[in-house]
């Protein structure tokens, strides 16, 4: 059961938009990571971070971005907007020093931070099965993230469309959520082996968790998953090479049989960003990176925190 810190705290900035923040694993501890979730994305995402954080010391703040869950849309946000929103909120709990990780759409505001923020401040970080600027090249991803990606730029509204249409009536469907549950089910149907297996693989809590994930971050609409995705597949605002941390303190985490992200995309990055290391898995996908490495990213995070 959640706890009410965990249930989502609102938050208001001095433009009067709302953010819905989150705080997971140990409350208490001064070490002290925010979280990115993906897209769409909720709190609920980092509530598989809980239980590895605790083991680890580490306080997980997570956000919810705008249009997403209970937090405000903005239609005029960019990338690199984002970092002074987290500062602000960094600044209203008194968090001085802090890592950020972020999974697969998370993983651009995860980098912006590390590109707009100074080290005093956000020390290092990682991202797990990222999604990473489109001129690296997208050979490898399936064509409905390529047709979304390639269209949505020049059309966010009819993207939004879209994310209707396949989920968000679904998610709203109070009467019938089983609607949901089967959109979900189907998604998975041409996904790699590994992504199907790991949503199955703890007796369906996962896949439980997932499918309220997607149930929160659509709510109130797909306008914001629709400037998300509208986000990543714009120019970003800086480049990757502009990107620096010291060794050790950025790791990239991807799976060679991911079809959202290809596993180009990451490589590429990891040559671009000064200091970052690449964890590659030659045997995961997208999900299944994301859930196989709750506990590793948590340990990382720590040693990163540490130093």
């Amino acid at each position: 059961m959640e706890t009410p810190e965990q249930a989502g705290t609102l938050f208001t900035l001095p433009d009067n938009r709302v953010l819905c923040y989150g705080v997971y694993g140990d409350s208490n501890a001064d070490a002290t990571v925010f979280f990115h979730h993906g897209l769409p994305g909720s709190l609920v995402e980092a509530l598989g971070y809980d239980e590895p954080a605790k083991r680890h010391g580490i306080r997980v703040v997570a956000i919810e971005r705008p249009g997403l869950g209970r937090s405000t849309h903005d239609p005029n946000r960019q990338l690199i907007d984002w970092p002074a929103d987290l500062l602000a909120i960094a600044d209203h709990l008194k968090i001085d020093r802090f890592a950020v990780l972020g999974v697969s759409g998370g993983g651009p505001y995860t980098i912006a931070c590390l590109h707009q923020i100074p080290r005093t401040r956000c020390v290092g970080g990682g991202v797990v099965a990222s999604m990473y600027p489109m001129k690296l090249g997208i050979d490898g991803m399936m064509l409905q993230n390529r047709i979304m990606l390639s269209l949505v730029p020049w059309s966010p509204w009819l993207v939004e469309k879209g994310f209707e249409y396949l989920f968000g009536s679904a998610a709203r469907d109070e009467e019938h959520p089983e609607k949901l549950e089967k959109v979900f089910d189907d998604s998975f149907q041409n996904k790699p082996g590994p992504d199907r297996e790991c949503i199955y693989h703890d007796g369906g809590r996962t896949r439980s968790m997932l499918i309220e994930d997607m149930r929160q971050a659509l709510r109130y609409g797909s306008k914001g998953s629709a400037w998300e995705a509208k986000i990543a597949a714009s120019d970003w605002g800086f480049r990757l090479e502009d990107v620096k941390v010291d060794p050790g303190q950025f790791v990239i985490w991807h799976g060679r049989l991911d079809v959202n992200a290809p596993v180009r995309m990451a490589e590429k990055a990891a040559q671009l960003i000064q200091g970052a290391e690449a964890r590659i898995s030659e045997t995961d996908g997208h999900v299944s990176m994301t859930v196989g490495k709750l506990d590793e990213a948590m340990e990382a995070m720590k040693a990163i925190l540490s130093r």
